[in-house]
């Protein structure tokens, strides 16, 4: 990025502007959550190549449990690599807006590819986020965080402080010139790789507050710990009723006393995590009871 980018005057410069902003956003978080991933022992897919894994696509993307395909942005991984697909821990989504009029559409769509990837690998995913940039309105950011999303929020006023410490002004207004914008194109083409870096470095700083605790939110659903397990082994014949009074006068009647010779239902399977998550399961086969209790070995 920046040093002697050229635009085609053919280009809509206000797309342009748009690709440049939303690259600067896309590198700067991309490095800081593969690193982060890392850190804690994790693989972060990406766009980029992972040919064993998706052979000559780019983009990531999950099929959720109605056989929906979603391209995301970021996946952590546990016990995934560059060669092998690992199982979902994390589902983060990136997107910048430059003005509100789209914001809620975009919220939507985000909303569409997390919520069901999060139910379709719930009993691996502890994590769905979204990191938004730009102008999104409350109504939009409340869509996301009704669904349990986490999102970490940077105004466009963020952005446009740090380049302006560089004389790059991007507050521009939604009615600018193709001259003015081509103007601010050729000034972020000047930017050195230095100045990139300070600006970097000013955004960093700015963000750092609400960064840390958008952080501190991954870190702690990543690293639960499992608490306490409840197992509820059931015998017996399942009644059904047609009605709520059917089914209270059953109970009422119900000897409760150990029986002989009652067949084996099912397993009823409690988890509580130590940053408050919990996870239920229902089977009716021991292997499949192990299977579910050994992913949180």
């Amino acid at each position: 990025m920046g040093g002697g980018i050229i635009v085609a005057k053919v280009t809509s410069p206000g797309h342009k502007l748009g690709q440049l902003i939303g690259n600067f956003f896309e590198v700067f978080f991309c490095n800081r959550l593969t690193n982060f991933s890392e850190e804690l022992g994790f693989y972060c897919d990406k766009k980029g190549p992972r040919p064993k894994v998706r052979g000559e696509k780019r983009k990531v993307a999950w099929t959720d449990s109605e056989g929906n395909v979603h391209d995301l942005d970021y996946v952590f991984e546990m016990n995934g690599t560059v060669d092998k697909m690992g199982e979902p821990v994390a589902f983060i989504e990136l997107a910048w807006r430059r003005y509100t009029k789209h914001s809620r559409n975009k919220a939507g769509e985000i909303e569409a590819a997390l919520v069901p990837l999060g139910n379709t690998y719930r009993n691996t995913c502890n994590f769905l986020g979204a990191i938004l940039g730009g102008e999104f309105t409350e109504g939009a950011r409340k869509q996301l965080t009704s669904h349990n999303i986490t999102i970490l929020y940077i105004s466009y006023r963020k952005i446009v402080e740090a380049f302006l410490i560089k004389g790059v002004n991007l507050d521009y207004p939604e009615d600018a010139t193709n001259k003015q914008k081509y103007r601010l194109i050729d000034a972020w083409a000047n930017l050195s790789q230095s100045d990139i870096k300070d600006i970097e470095k000013a955004f960093r700083e700015s963000i750092k507050s609400d960064y840390d605790k958008f952080i501190r939110s991954l870190k702690s659903a990543l690293q639960r710990k499992v608490e306490k397990v409840r197992i509820l082994s059931l015998f017996g014949e399942e009644i059904m009723f047609n009605s709520i009074n059917d089914a209270i006068a059953s109970i009422e009647s119900y000897e409760i006393a150990a029986r002989e010779g009652l067949a084996f239902c099912k397993f009823e399977i409690y988890i509580g995590f130590s940053n408050g998550d919990k996870i239920e399961g229902s089977f009716h086969e021991r292997e499949e009871a192990l299977r579910f209790l050994r992913i949180y070995e």
